[in-house]
């Protein structure tokens, strides 16, 4: 059994707390959100205050607080057939994923790192709502793949495919709607740039975060 080293626990222990304070934490959710279908290196899962080690084929849970190690990748296939990928030392909270009778709405939290996020069959209901809130910004998914993380020092997002995306602080709200393009959020209190298209380079600069080897 592959053993979870104190540092890397320690980590999780200080995420919990976090979470806690946010009110971020499910602490008694125990629904299957979504299945590890590919992983590069190291990850695990925080739930109840308990560590899990997560390989290939293994349940993410509502409430999950999933981090990933040095060098790593995750994907994860979400029940409404949405996908979500994890780069390197990404702390990533599952806080809410409805899809279905009960309703279609989706609320994940990034507390550090890169995501990569295609949307599913819940997105295609007039009625649902996806965001993925971070410390400085939410971000609304319509029906599309998106990219999020730290890029040269800076917080921003990217519209890699679909419908369009919003980005919104307490400042100001922007959309982008044009595949390529993308935005820069400095902090909270400021409103994050105008849609602008993002270089080839930089494209790839940012997929390399989330890209496995």
């Amino acid at each position: 059994m592959q053993r979870i080293s104190r540092p890397y626990l320690y980590s999780f222990l200080a995420l919990i707390f976090m979470a806690l304070a946010g009110g971020l934490y499910a602490a008694e959710a125990t629904d299957v959100v979504g299945k590890v279908v590919r992983i590069q290196n190291s990850a695990v899962a925080m739930q109840d205050a308990l560590p899990r080690v997560l390989s290939e084929g293994s349940d993410i849970q509502l409430g999950d607080i999933i981090s990933t190690g040095k060098g790593s990748r995750i994907a994860i296939e979400m029940s409404d057939g949405g996908e979500l990928t994890l780069g390197e030392r990404t702390h990533f909270v599952v806080q809410e994923y409805l899809a279905g009778q009960d309703g279609n709405n989706a609320v994940l939290r990034l507390l550090q790192g890169a995501f990569k996020m295609t949307s599913g069959k819940m997105m295609q209901l007039a009625d649902a709502s996806f965001v993925v809130q971070t410390d400085t910004a939410t971000i609304g998914i319509r029906g599309t793949t998106i990219w999020g993380g730290a890029l040269d020092g800076d917080f921003e997002v990217a519209l890699l495919d679909g419908k369009g995306v919003y980005v919104e602080t307490k400042a100001g709200r922007v959309d982008l709607t044009v595949k390529g393009d993308g935005t820069l959020i400095e902090n909270a209190d400021v409103a994050p740039t105008p849609p602008a298209a993002w270089p080839q380079g930089k494209l790839e600069r940012a997929m390399a975060t989330v890209d496995f080897n």
